[in-house]
């Protein structure tokens, strides 16, 4: 029976301590506010001996994000490249309108795949998913470092589905008035020749 207790008492204790081992640090960030957060979490010191494993949980809105977005993500991923080492490592998940892996731990200095995944989102995602908040941790426990610092950090867009119904709500209106603008265009070529066969009669 002491035997029994004693192994029960063990494993609980492996799994307790286990758990503390895999502390995964959350962070949340609206996109408005994201080259704050960097500057302000991530420093220029390269002597830092802390080694940062840190997964990008980015909402999805459409296929592609706009320009302000996209310019935006751009701006601070280049910026965070500056402030991290090539001990550093960075994976990006998506959720929301689509789900999934986007770039599993690369190299946090690599700005060259790290600009493409933010450049084409969706078709970076091989395998779509049901729970891209699911997937993050996951995919941050699976790819856990021992003595690092692990982070989610989940970026926010907040209100970019209203744009996106604004938007196709206005596109009959916009092809109308392209329309519009190409009449009155044809009409102001074609006033000289109009006026040049008054004159002649």
């Amino acid at each position: 029976m002491k035997k029994l207790i004693t192994t029960a008492l063990v494993l609980m204790l492996s799994f307790i301590g286990s758990t503390q081992e895999k502390n995964i640090e959350t962070d949340a960030v609206t996109i408005d506010n994201l080259i704050t957060f960097v500057v302000e979490n991530y420093s220029v010191k390269k002597d830092s001996t802390n080694t940062k494993n840190i997964t990008f949980l980015i909402e999805t809105y459409a296929d592609g994000f706009n320009t302000e977005d996209r310019v935006i993500l751009k701006q601070a991923f280049k910026l965070l490249t500056k402030r991290v080492t090539d001990n550093d490592l960075i994976s990006i998940v998506m959720y929301s309108n689509y789900n999934g892996v986007a770039l599993n731990q690369v190299k946090a200095t690599d700005i060259k795949k790290l600009l493409y995944v933010i450049e084409h989102p969706k078709s970076s995602v091989k395998t779509l998913q049901d729970d891209g908040v699911e997937v993050a941790y996951t995919l941050t426990k699976e790819n856990f470092i021992e003595a690092a610092t692990n982070a989610v950090v989940m970026l926010r867009l907040p209100n970019r589905q209203s744009h996106i119904n604004n938007a196709i709500a206005n596109v009959p209106t916009t092809q109308h008035k392209k329309k519009s603008n190409t009449l009155v265009l044809t009409a102001i070529a074609l006033l000289p020749e109009i006026i040049a066969v008054k004159k002649i009669k």
